[in-house]
Parts: C-alpha cells; sequence; structure tokens
C-alpha cells in the first residue's frame, strides 16, 4: 500500500528535468508538505530531486529516509517543453506514481503537484505549462482536484476523507489485528490506501485476510 510519487526538477529554460522516486507516503499532507517546508528553494529542490531514490521523506523534520539506493532519472529537450513533458510523463506513469512533484518554472521558486490517477498525457502536459509558466497551446478542462492540491489544508482534506470513506473498515482491520505490532503505520497506510481508491476491496475481508495483507505490507516495507 506505497503511495509512491516522483520528485523532479526542471531547469529554469525549460529544457532538462532530474527526477527521483519516493516509495512511501507521497501523498500531499505528507511528502507535499515536506517538499514546501523543508526544500522550498532552487538548491535544496534539486538536491532532493537528485537523489535517485528516496523511501520516506518526514514531513515535520525534512530527515530523508532511503533503504535503497538509485540513480536519478534526467530527461533533456532542445527547447521544447512539450516534448520534455510528455517524457516525464511516460516516466511517471511507468513508475506507477500516485502523485508527482515538479520545482521550477519561468522565475523558479515554487512546488507544482498532481495526482496521477485519471490524468491523460494532454491534460497532464496543458496543466503542468500553465503552471510552470511557458503558457499553453490547446488547453483542455481537468479534474479540478488536481489544482492546489498543496493549498487544501490538512484538515479540510482530511474531513474530506471521513465523510467519503467508509470508516468502518479501518474498525474491522483494528479488530482483527489488535494484538499485531506496529499496527498503526499499517493502519495509517491503509486509510491513505482507501482515499486513494476507496474500500471496495476490503469490505468482505475475513480476519485471515487481514492477516494475511498485514504480513504481506509489513514484508514489503522491510524490503525497502
Amino acid at each position: 500500500m506505497a503511495t509512491r510519487a516522483q520528485i523532479a526538477y526542471m531547469d529554469e529554460e525549460g529544457m532538462e528535468i532530474i527526477s527521483t522516486y519516493n516509495h512511501y507516503d507521497g501523498y500531499p499532507d505528507s511528502l507535499g508538505k515536506a517538499l514546501l517546508d523543508h526544500y522550498d528553494d532552487d538548491s535544496k529542490a534539486e538536491e532532493i530531486a537528485s537523489r535517485g531514490y528516496v523511501s520516506f521523506v518526514d514531513p515535520e523534520t525534512g530527515e530523508i529516509e532511503a533503504n535503497n539506493t538509485g540513480t536519478p532519472d534526467t530527461f533533456k529537450s532542445s527547447g521544447d517543453l512539450d516534448v520534455l513533458l510528455r517524457m516525464w510523463y511516460d516516466h511517471c506513469n511507468g513508475s506507477g506514481a500516485d502523485y508527482v512533484y515538479l520545482y521550477g518554472g519561468q522565475g523558479m521558486g515554487n512546488w507544482i503537484d498532481s495526482k496521477m490517477y485519471d490524468m491523460g498525457q494532454d491534460q497532464f502536459v496543458n496543466y503542468f505549462k500553465e503552471e510552470l509558466g511557458f503558457g499553453m497551446d490547446d488547453y483542455d478542462e481537468y479534474d479540478e482536484n488536481n489544482i492546489d492540491m498543496m493549498e487544501e489544508g490538512y484538515e479540510k482534506k482530511w474531513e474530506k476523507f471521513l465523510n467519503e470513506s467508509k470508516l468502518n473498515v479501518v474498525a474491522m482491520a483494528l479488530d482483527a489485528l489488535k494484538d499485531e505490532p506496529n499496527l498503526q503505520v499499517y493502519l495509517d497506510s491503509l486509510e491513505n490506501d482507501i482515499r486513494l481508491n476507496g474500500s471496495e476491496e476490503y469490505e468482505t475481508y475475513t480476519p485471515d485476510d487481514w492477516e494475511e495483507d498485514f504480513e504481506n505490507y509489513m514484508a514489503d516495507k522491510m524490503d525497502y
């Protein structure tokens, strides 16, 4: 139930993007907050985008946890921003990213974020071109939920999650796994997965199903 993301930095001319993979808690309340609070200038943004692999970034301290090593992915285009963004979209989509974060734009100085699911390549490119300040060609309407996700406060998004999610699923998991260690880590990830993908998958879970899912999650987390 990892919430994957890509963290990227674009040069001021819009000719190169450097992008690194983030494995856990890539949603705006966690990774987005960490980027805004601790990596919100040109040098720091380029530094984190050049890490190559990130397991988790603590939103309170900005501390980076990296259980694996890797090299960043670099995309270059000779002045064609459209092509550059399409290359980056294909990479983000192929990496299974749920969210993407890009630091750049004319004048630099800002993080731009978007969810990936339900985001087609044309919408993705047009959205980032507008937000980067380079202008747009043919702009298609896109889901308003893709805009200014970082500006939407934690309390508002958490309330939306509570209202839209079926909280009995979390209660079922808690009842089945109440004696397991590190349970809160699993429950936090479960809540985020429900927020992203809905709760239908879990509604028919038996206690054995919950135990198997918990064991698989913890084994996956240890691998990273």
